[in-house]
């Protein structure tokens, strides 16, 4: 650990410059930085230090902690050359023009004034070139390492910079000069956010809240009967010591992942941990599934996406939805405002939506509390959304339970009346039930249309498909 905490800032440059843990670990060993044991430090213990050294950092707790270095310098020396030059296998086919930059001494020196039209793209420190268009697309010629330096003739001497080509090459230097604006990295990474990470891809909604009893089933329940009745398709993930939603609905709709007691004995602890949670990544990047996580489970979740490379299956978190509910109770309002605050630290781009589940009083009663200061500054800061999910009142509703809730839409005064009720109980039931059934589509509808909406890059953004549905 200590090891790691003294090359925290070249492990996290090597990340940057997309090093995998595995490729880390081996670099870390040749260069003599190994566990106790002299064995190499495995990925896993390697990702799971530099993240709690970067929790140690973020709370301020590792002051004092680097008085005690055990790594010696020229060790962390080595470490912090071999991180500024990790993932530059490219660049060491551009360094070998380099050589040929002290050439530029070549121009004679009344062109020092023409900087006025100097390459933006050229990263090369050339301080003269002739204010001609033509010739400055020259420097980039020096990219290929054009053998011909005879091509210094007078006739051309603007783009003195460096040897300047041939005047008949304009045709390569054309082409040369897009190589070195594809090699830049930011519209590399744009791209490639656009096209893999986020967009192609159906959506996915969690629904989380580490407290118990604030509503997570039932919400995951009317999302589930209210894409039914739309007609959307989902898989539905639950993530339950019981089974709740499968027992409802059947393996067939709901895959129950079962929280037992040694997993939770298990939490942190390594590679099995880490593995139970693996096969969430690929499922993400095919989207379609809505993932209902039961209590105290989202915060390993979180632990799984901090270290495990959570934006290389969804970008920035795009085509993501976490809905959070919550009750008036304080303990509730608390996880879920940390869970709100957590989901945008793995996905800072994901929808976040408050839930607000009138079960155990309404929020009203809040008003001037510290919640709803914070929940205002949320919402008009940061985005988030807020929906209510007011308890349903209809003296039938107790003797519903264990029914779904799209065939609960679908029943008639005469199935109440089946189930022991009188025909004028019935009949209030129903336009109280149809009403809050109705309530709840409307607010939940909008999140599953855009979820599990197939969109494919900026097209979609046109509503093309928005008809299909």
């Amino acid at each position: 650990m200590q090891a790691v905490r003294e090359s925290y800032a070249d492990i996290g440059l090597m990340r940057e410059r997309g090093l995998s843990w595995a490729e880390i670990s081996d670099v870390l060993a040749k260069l003599g930085v190994t566990a106790r044991d002299n064995q190499p430090i495995s990925p896993v213990t390697l990702r799971s230090a530099f993240f709690l050294v970067g929790n140690e950092e973020r709370d301020g707790g590792a002051d004092g902690e680097e008085d005690g270095g055990t790594t010696p310098r020229e060790t962390l020396d080595a470490v912090h050359r071999a991180a500024l030059a990790a993932g530059q296998p490219d660049d060491a086919e551009d360094a070998a023009p380099e050589p040929e930059m002290p050439e530029p001494e070549m121009p004679e020196p009344d062109m020092a004034d023409g900087a006025t039209d100097g390459p933006p793209e050229a990263a090369v420190p050339e301080p003269a070139s002739e204010p001609e268009p033509v010739p400055v697309s020259e420097p980039a010629a020096v990219v290929p390492a054009d053998p011909p330096e005879e091509s210094t003739p007078a006739p051309v001497p603007e783009a003195a910079p460096i040897q300047a080509p041939i005047s008949p090459a304009p045709t390569p230097k054309a082409s040369t000069l897009k190589a070195p604006a594809a090699h830049a990295s930011t519209p590399q990474d744009l791209t490639t956010n656009r096209l893999w990470k986020g967009d192609r891809m159906l959506g996915t909604i969690f629904v989380l809240n580490d407290r118990g009893g604030v509503g997570k089933t039932l919400l995951s329940h009317h999302l589930m009967a209210t894409a039914m009745l739309e007609g959307l398709q989902l898989k539905v993930v639950e993530y339950e010591v019981n089974e709740r939603l499968n027992r409802l609905f059947g393996p067939e709709v709901v895959e129950h992942r079962r929280i037992t007691q040694d997993f939770m004995n298990m939490m942190g602890s390594g590679d099995g941990f880490y593995e139970f949670w693996d096969q969430i990544g690929p499922e993400l990047q095919r989207g379609g599934r809505l993932y209902d996580f039961g209590g105290n489970i989202s915060q390993w979740f979180f632990n799984w996406a901090e270290v495990s490379g959570f934006d290389y299956y969804v970008g920035e978190g795009e085509r993501l939805t976490f809905m959070v509910p919550v009750t008036v109770d304080l303990a509730s309002l608390s996880t879920g405002m940390n869970t709100l605050e957590r989901i945008a630290t793995i996905a800072p781009k994901a929808k976040r939506v408050l839930v607000e589940n009138g079960f155990s009083g309404p929020f009203s009663q809040l008003d001037d509390s510290q919640y709803a200061r914070r929940k205002a500054e949320m919402v008009e800061r940061e985005g988030v959304e807020v929906i209510s999910m007011a308890p349903c009142t209809a003296p039938a509703w107790a003797r519903l339970t264990g029914h779904r809730i799209d065939e609960v839409a679908q029943m008639t005064r005469e199935d109440l009346v089946k189930l022991g009720m009188t025909p004028p109980v019935a009949s209030r039931s129903l336009i109280i039930i149809h009403e809050w059934l109705r309530t709840m589509r409307q607010a939940l509808s909008p999140y599953l249309r855009d979820a599990f909406n197939q969109s494919a890059g900026p097209a979609a953004k046109t509503g093309a498909r928005q008809g299909a549905l």
